[in-house]
């Protein structure tokens, strides 16, 4: 049965009040809390989008989405105990290249995982051949725009966009850790950090001035308090205007709010954020230019460990999601997905030299891979043998390797 066929059999939504939900947060949210934010204690309202106004928030998502994006992500042909890329299976174009019109493979990718992050889940639908049934285009459907139904233990997505539900199998999901918004589960935390965000923008739009108190022994009327506060303002309000030579007049007296930008351990706050929000999505300080002072050896440690903890985990969950919704189930186990994290973990030009040089005497690689891994070609079939080198022997067998080297050369 097609997606068509099952979308137009669904019909509208069932009768018996189905649950709903968005991205982990209770549906239906109205128009102005979407688009202000779920308020904090902080006073600054947190939206998916909005949280990207955050440069940590911007960074860490930009760089996992980013990072998992460049990679080349093959399907693996297992025939016994060899593999062989799969690169003329109906689906390799759609992960590798063109998953659908008007947007390339990097692109697709980058913001399929990008949505995940920010909202709790990624999607998009599959549009399936009417005859094979295969895949044949995959389309982004942006996040903040659909909503989940439970209706009798079956469970259906809606776009706002489109009219008829759409069912699971039927949609590629990248989800985040429990499928739940990273930016709803931590909005305190972010919140705080954009309200130092504000704080500092503010703080500069004034002046530098955190503000002060104009005071008077006179009794001032109503329009002579608006008419002073306006005059005020435009004098001494904003950049343009610091350090601006006051002229006061009828006895007022101006007297500085004593709280400073170091008294409000503001560059603490700011710092402690952005610390935070690289915890959330666990990536490492030095990724986001949070920590300078950090060795060539400690910032290898630190790929490592973004490669093994961070980006790892994403990609096991997006071969799980191709392996179920994009591979027949005749095909599951025979053809597997698999990101290719090599180039990622590549170390410096020494230290491949002496790992290719102990892979190459060890005999496990041959000339060709080592050549492949570098992207030269290969130097022919000879290139193809396995060497191993024959230097070390028993010492039981010393005198009988001797023996036949002399008989050799006599010979």
């Amino acid at each position: 049965m097609s997606i068509l066929t099952r979308i137009l059999g669904l019909g509208s939504t069932p009768s018996d009040k189905p649950s709903e939900e968005r991205s982990g947060v209770p549906f239906p949210p109205t128009r102005l809390s979407a688009w202000l934010g779920m308020a904090t204690k902080a006073g600054v309202g947190v939206t998916e989008e909005g949280s990207m106004a955050l440069s940590a928030v911007y960074g860490c998502v930009k760089l996992i989405a980013s990072s998992l994006a460049t990679l080349d992500l093959h399907l693996h042909q297992v025939n016994g105990d060899q593999r062989e890329i799969a690169n003329a299976h109906p689906i390799y174009p759609l992960i590798n290249s063109t998953p659908c019109e008007h947007m390339t493979a990097f692109d697709f990718w980058e913001h399929i995982i990008s949505d995940a992050l920010l909202h709790g889940e990624g999607f998009a639908l599959i549009e399936r051949g009417e005859t094979t049934g295969r895949p044949v285009q995959l389309h982004l459907l942006t996040a903040d725009k659909m909503r989940k139904h439970s209706t009798k233990g079956q469970t259906t997505y809606q776009h706002q966009d489109l009219e008829d539900h759409i069912f699971p199998e039927d949609l590629l999901i990248i989800r985040c850790f429990r499928g739940k918004s990273p930016i709803n589960q931590h909005m305190e935390g972010i919140g705080l950090a954009m309200a130092a965000q504000e704080f500092a923008s503010r703080y500069y739009g004034s002046g530098g001035n955190v503000g002060g108190v104009l005071s008077t022994d006179r009794a001032l009327s109503n329009e002579q308090y608006e008419r002073l506060r306006q005059s005020w303002q435009q004098t001494h309000g904003g950049l343009g205007n610091a350090h601006e030579v006051a002229i006061l007049e009828h006895g007022l007296k101006y007297e500085p709010m004593k709280v400073s930008m170091a008294e409000s351990e503001y560059i603490k706050v700011r710092v402690h954020g952005a610390q935070e929000v690289a915890r959330i999505f666990q990536v490492p300080g030095t990724m986001i230019g949070l920590d300078s002072n950090v060795s060539y050896n400690g910032a290898e440690h630190q790929d490592l460990q973004y490669v093994k903890h961070t980006l790892l985990p994403w990609c096991r969950r997006i071969e799980d999601e191709i392996t179920a919704k994009l591979l027949r189930e005749g095909e599951r186990g025979q053809i597997i997905p698999r990101f290719d994290l090599n180039s990622l973990l590549r170390a410096d030009i020494g230290s491949r030299s002496e790992f290719y040089q102990s892979a190459l005497q060890s005999g496990w690689m041959s000339i060709n891979e080592v050549r492949a891994k570098e992207d030269l070609n290969p130097i022919g079939p000879s290139g193809d043998l396995h060497l191993v080198q024959v230097n070390q022997l028993p010492v039981s067998s010393i005198q009988g390797y001797a023996d036949s080297l002399t008989n050799n050369q006599e010979t």
